[in-house]
Formats: C-alpha cells, sequence, structure tokens
C-alpha cells in the first residue's frame, strides 16, 4: 500500500514570522557587503560609504575607527535574526506535532467507540419470566 503523504496546514503567523526575519536577515546581508564595499572601493577620502559608517558611528557617539562598522552590525544582525529564525521554525514544528498528536488520540478514541458500539436501546424494567 502506498502511504499517504501528510501535508502540514500552514498558518498565516508562521509565513509572517518567516518573512519578517528573512528580510531581516537579508537586510544583514546587504549591511554587511555595504560594509566590505565601503574598505575596498576606491579612494577611503572619496568613498560615500566609508563616509556614511563615519556619519553612523558619530550618530551613536562611537569613537572614530571603532570597530563596530557596517560589516560587524551585518553579522549580528544576521545572526540575530537566523537564531529568530530557528526559534520560529522549532515553535511551529512543536505546535504541529502536538496537533498532530491530538487528532491521532482523536482517532484512536473513535475508533475505540466504532468497536464497540453502546447499546441505546431502552431496557424494561419490568422481567417477563
Amino acid at each position: 500500500m502506498a502511504e499517504e503523504k501528510r501535508i502540514r496546514k500552514i498558518q498565516k503567523s508562521e509565513i509572517v514570522w518567516y518573512s519578517i526575519l528573512g528580510a531581516l536577515w537579508l537586510f544583514g546581508l546587504i549591511l554587511a557587503i555595504l560594509g566590505v564595499c565601503a574598505y575596498n572601493v576606491g579612494k577611503i577620502s572619496h568613498n560615500p560609504l566609508y563616509g556614511a559608517e563615519r556619519a553612523w558611528a558619530a550618530f551613536f557617539g562611537m569613537p572614530e575607527g571603532s570597530i563596530l562598522d557596517f560589516r560587524v552590525v551585518g553579522t549580528i544582525v544576521m545572526v540575530v535574526s537566523m537564531l529568530l529564525f530557528f526559534i520560529a521554525i522549532y515553535v511551529y514544528a512543536t505546535k504541529a506535532s502536538e496537533r498532530e498528536a491530538e487528532e491521532r488520540r482523536r482517532q484512536e478514541r473513535l475508533k475505540i467507540l466504532m468497536d464497540n458500539p453502546i447499546d441505546l436501546t431502552p431496557k424494561d424494567s419490568t422481567k417477563e419470566s
């Protein structure tokens, strides 16, 4: 016999979380790529990406030449978003397995009831001999 292929129903909130975290990861990737380009493209004095990094560092009150540039921030954003993505996968997989177990228990209870039908015919309180 061929086994039925189980298809798990995906919730709307699951799609929303995956989309948000995927976009956040993509933002981190773009930020990391821009950070690499800031140090490797053209002269540093005429590079607008390097200027943006310096302005960003000044905005957050970091010292000149700090270690926290676009590359590091992009990498941190990617790592955090991946951790949150894995947590979301774990949460929704746990919910799905709980629903599946609940459905299986319901099916077993229904099977037991169907195998042992309950006699619902009224019984007379007076016995005839």
